[in-house]
């Protein structure tokens, strides 16, 4: 089975033998009479921005572009387009998609919906901070960063007993591989217009020069002893020497945002840890920091699309901890939740909060759940956004009272 990590960042697909034959940015460029993906229209950014369109991965919407692109009106014909253009070039059939936690069921049913019109065959969606357990020896929780081209999501993972969750996601729209080049393009600006009293920036084409430059680097995952940016114009070049140090400055300063007080262990994504200087500056604020391993997320994240059902279409966002050694077909999955319609009769077992599930025998549950897991008469909750009609809880029932919510879920 094909695995399609699909994100902000990127579209992502390895094969089942977990080679990767497909990673591009997610951007488009129209050049006039097709559309370009990733790489190529990376070098079309700044110099045409008019033409491009990100954001629509992350997203995920039909929302209206600003300008449509050839035969792309919207976000969705862009997603579309992008699979399909993975599709030809990778010859994939039956999949399974690596996506945020953030993503919604109604936006899951679009994307199933897009991914069958490109003619794929997905399995189920997985919440990517899933696999990423083994990287965290202790099975401690642990907070994941990933950072795409416009935004950057930091994403709960916790461990209780042997249960696996991953729900809870906050997202920085200010925050992204572009918010982070065009500040250190500015910086760059700034030397030019000091020592030789030229400006970068002004012109488009030496923009997108500066910016290749910047992104190579990236590319690296380092930044050069002797920087040096180098734009040509109208037969021209002008150089100039960059203090990276200054770079990693306003680093630090873009990262101030994540606050992270609250991570023990930080998990970052390999896209993340490329970014020069990002991992070092990350490790002086969180207890613990590890940079997640591809080859063994994609192994994780194969086990768990093995036990997806076939003809059902389910989304995992909750797991019993797979060891590496362990057999996928035995996994009990703890929250694979359809995305159609269904009636699901099974008792609940436990009530998964945002980032843990916890049996419903618990104490914490007992102002409306009584010792056999009833619950009690008159109290104010709402079962499904209606009050309570029913003695036991139903797997998948929204539960509601105060100001807190669970989800409702059969643990064999």
């Amino acid at each position: 089975m094909h695995l399609i990590d699909l994100n902000d960042g990127g579209l992502t697909c390895t094969n089942g033998q977990g080679e990767m034959v497909y990673e591009q940015p997610s951007i488009a460029y129209f050049d006039g009479q097709k559309l370009l993906f990733g790489n190529d229209a990376l070098t079309r950014v700044k110099s045409q921005p008019q033409a491009c369109a990100s954001q629509y991965m992350g997203r995920l919407s039909d929302e209206t572009l600003a300008s449509p692109l050839g035969e792309a009106l919207n976000h969705a014909d862009l997603i579309f387009h992008h699979l399909k253009k993975m599709s030809a070039a990778t010859d994939i059939d039956e999949c399974a998609f690596l996506i945020p936690a953030y993503f919604s069921d109604e936006q899951l049913q679009l994307l199933l919906g897009i991914a069958q019109a490109a003619g794929l065959k997905p399995s189920g969606f997985i919440n990517n901070g899933l696999p990423h357990l083994g990287v965290i020896g202790d099975r401690d929780n642990f907070t994941l960063l990933d950072i795409g081209l416009r935004q950057c999501q930091l994403s709960s993972v916790s461990v209780k007993d042997t249960m696996l969750a991953n729900n809870a996601t906050a997202n920085f729209d200010s925050l992204g591989l572009f918010s982070i080049v065009d500040t250190w393009l500015q910086e760059i600006a700034n030397v030019f217009l000091d020592s030789i009293r030229f400006d970068p920036l002004h012109s488009a084409t030496t923009e997108q020069q500066a910016f290749d430059q910047v992104l190579a680097w990236i590319g690296q995952g380092q930044l050069p002893q002797d920087a040096r940016i180098s734009v040509d114009i109208d037969g021209y070049s002008r150089s100039a020497e960059i203090n990276i140090n200054q770079l990693t400055a306003k680093l630090a300063q873009q990262l101030d945002q994540l606050g992270l007080t609250d991570a023990t262990h930080l998990v970052i994504t390999p896209r993340a840890a490329k970014i020069p200087k990002l991992a070092e500056l990350l490790e002086g604020r969180v207890a613990s920091l590890s940079v997640s391993n591809s080859k063994n997320y994609f192994e994780q994240a194969q086990k768990l699309a093995q036990t997806f059902e076939p003809g059902q279409v389910d989304r995992l966002n909750a797991c019993p901890i797979l060891d590496s050694g362990g057999s996928p077909a035995q996994a009990q999955i703890a929250d694979k939740k359809p995305l159609a319609e269904q009636a699901d009769k099974r008792s609940a077992t436990h009530l998964l909060g945002e980032s843990a599930a916890t049996a419903l025998l618990d104490h914490s549950f007992a102002s409306f759940l009584d010792e056999d897991g009833l619950l009690r008469p008159n109290t104010q909750v709402l079962v499904n956004g209606l009050p309570a009609n029913q003695a036991k809880l139903k797997h998948n029932d929204q539960v509601s009272i105060a100001n807190s919510s669970w989800l409702a879920i059969h643990v064999k």
